[in-house]
């Protein structure tokens, strides 16, 4: 018989000796089975050893009749009985974890509760202690976090908005560029770290934070005004304007990559010329010439014109020391020019002067395509008149509007004032020779002056250097003064004006000359072609010294397209309706 099988008998024994037990109310019987000893007390004390589970198969009684005596054990082998012996001994390690887990827990005693106490809390420190440890950095930052209040995180995001504002605004009056929002961020040195999830930066300068972190930690406020942005369509107009997203530069040519352009249609009522952009970058206007030769501005983002619905005739962007001033504009009205911040809309100057005009001499040209300063903010003007020099940004007169005649050379002025007699001035209206000589007849490339010295007219350096001495030269009225390889001085001798004499100076050879000739005058004539289908024209000039201002600019040459309508088309694509100097 197996171990398992023994097993299982001596179970099935125990359990009926201790169903018989529960059966039996007269206790005349007990039979105690106790791990490996069985007493019988029916046989007067003596007891029996049970060494073999054959051993309690004898032992076997029946319900009704008593045990009297029980049978001799089966006599077994020393080996039979040391197996024998490790199966009980399996069976009662069984029965004594029963037993244990039965057997109520016995309550600690008030030391030992001490003793663990003190031990739980030891761990607990050094547990706490090498947390600490390990997260010092971390551990900090939360700190900071959990110490700021409610007006601490509505003051960090105000000032590192008006950083982040900052930054961009300094970026765009040097680079001429609006940041993005992630470069903008790299240039901020702030104390915290401050994220935003929704940002924007506005053409105007002006930026919108919204959702923002502080060190990780969420924050309910936000920064400046959200702006609704208006996404410019592409129109089927005739005239379009490119602007690049990110780097604000405008062009008429259509981009290849026009998803990173915003596109501007507007129209313009009747014939034009000239079509330019104000700037390519900065601004938002156009100006054109009309069939009458009134210039216009438009902003071409509204399609409005500038100065809108002031009832004008003509407004002309000003060129300031070779850069177009992006807010003023002379303006011409009811036949008088005045000069305007367009866009601050206020009147500088009022509408008092006959012309403004860069190089105004001896007489009034029509309306240019653009105004060009003689010297920093300041332009020349006529009031019908006389001449003068004013700030046009302030409308205050450097050189007082009192002379006859003013011609430009250089950084100087030749004047003549009312009693025919001639000056010259610098910039800030500084008189220069006026106390040693008769006459001052004129200046040429700010260096040669003509002068009358007691009757004898030389050419002299303006700081009173001789350069050449004519002798006495019987001179009528100025007619004009240009750079002839040196210095050409012309004088109408009648009153009829056809006849002329010549004064010139070649500083190569520093000897003068005077010849009569016939006079020629200053003279402003305008070219128009108009071939019968287009075509390429090439003009030039045998005497191109003999020219002192040309539009457009003459080099060695004109070349241009021309249209059968009289338009004109140089290689840059710049539209003229005529040429003149």
């Amino acid at each position: 018989m197996d171990n398992k099988e023994d097993l299982d008998k001596l179970d099935r024994q125990i359990n009926k000796l201790m169903n018989k037990e529960e059966d039996n109310n007269d206790d005349e019987r007990e039979v105690i089975v106790d791990r490996k000893y069985e007493y019988d007390d029916v046989n007067d004390g003596d007891t029996k050893r049970i060494d073999t589970i054959d051993d309690i198969d004898d032992v076997e009684v029946e319900e009704d009749t008593p045990v009297e005596e029980v049978e001799e054990p089966k006599k077994m082998t020393r080996v039979e009985r040391l197996e024998e012996k490790e199966n009980l001994d399996e069976v009662d390690e069984v029965e004594e974890l029963e037993d244990e887990e039965k057997k109520p827990k016995k309550k600690l005693t008030k030391k030992q509760k001490i003793i663990i106490g003190c031990v739980a809390a030891v761990v607990v420190i050094i547990l706490v202690v090498l947390i600490l440890f390990l997260t010092r950095d971390k551990k900090i930052e939360t700190d900071v976090e959990e110490k700021l209040s409610s007006s601490e995180q509505k003051d960090i995001i105000e000032d590192y908005g008006d950083a982040l504002k900052g930054v961009i605004s300094v970026y765009y009056e040097k680079q001429k560029v609006l940041l993005e929002y992630n470069d903008a961020t790299k240039l901020v040195d702030f104390d915290y770290k401050v994220k935003c999830r929704e940002h924007e930066i506005y053409e105007d300068g002006e930026i919108y934070l919204n959702k923002c972190t502080i060190n990780k930690q969420t924050t309910k406020y936000s920064y400046g005004k959200k702006q609704k942005k208006v996404e410019p369509e592409e129109t089927d107009d005739k005239i379009k304007v490119f602007v690049n997203k990110k780097t604000l530069k405008a062009t008429f040519t259509e981009p290849k990559d026009k998803d990173n352009y915003d596109v501007y249609g507007f129209n313009i009522d009747g014939a034009y010329t000239d079509l330019n952009l104000l700037s390519e970058t900065g601004s938002d206007y156009v100006y054109y010439m009309d069939k009458d030769y009134n210039v216009h501005m438009l902003n071409f983002k509204d399609g409005i014109k500038a100065l809108n619905p002031l009832n004008y005739t003509s407004i002309v962007p000003i060129q300031n020391e070779g850069e177009m001033d992006l807010s003023y504009a002379a303006v011409l009205m009811d036949g008088k020019w005045g000069i305007y911040n367009f866009e601050a809309r206020e009147r500088i100057a009022n509408h008092i002067y006959q012309a403004i005009a860069p190089r105004l001499a001896f007489g009034v040209s029509g309306p240019p395509l653009y105004l060009e300063t003689i010297d920093l903010d300041k332009v020349a003007v006529y009031d019908g008149d006389h001449f003068g020099v004013i700030n046009y940004k302030t409308g205050k007169a450097i050189i007082p509007v009192s002379y006859k005649t003013m011609l430009a050379s250089g950084n100087y002025l030749w004047v003549i004032d009312d009693y025919d007699k001639g000056h010259i001035l610098d910039l800030s209206n500084n008189e220069y020779l006026n106390s040693k000589y008769d006459e001052v007849y004129g200046i040429v490339s700010g260096k040669y002056v003509l002068v009358n010295d007691n009757k004898d007219v030389k050419m002299i350096k303006l700081d009173g250097k001789l350069l050449y001495d004519y002798g006495e030269i019987e001179l009528g009225k100025f007619n004009y003064a240009l750079d002839y390889n040196g210095a050409l001085f012309s004088f109408s001798k009648d009153e009829s004006g056809d006849k002329c004499i010549e004064v010139t100076y070649d500083p190569s050879t520093k000897k003068g000359e005077v010849k009569d000739m016939t006079c020629g005058g200053i003279a402003k004539p305008i070219l128009y072609l108009y071939p019968k289908e287009e075509t390429r024209v090439t003009v030039t000039f045998d005497h191109p010294e003999y020219l002192e201002t040309t539009y457009p600019k003459y080099k060695d040459k004109w070349e241009v397209i021309a249209k059968s309508n009289g338009d004109l088309k140089d290689k840059n694509n710049k539209e003229y309706y005529a040429l003149y100097w």
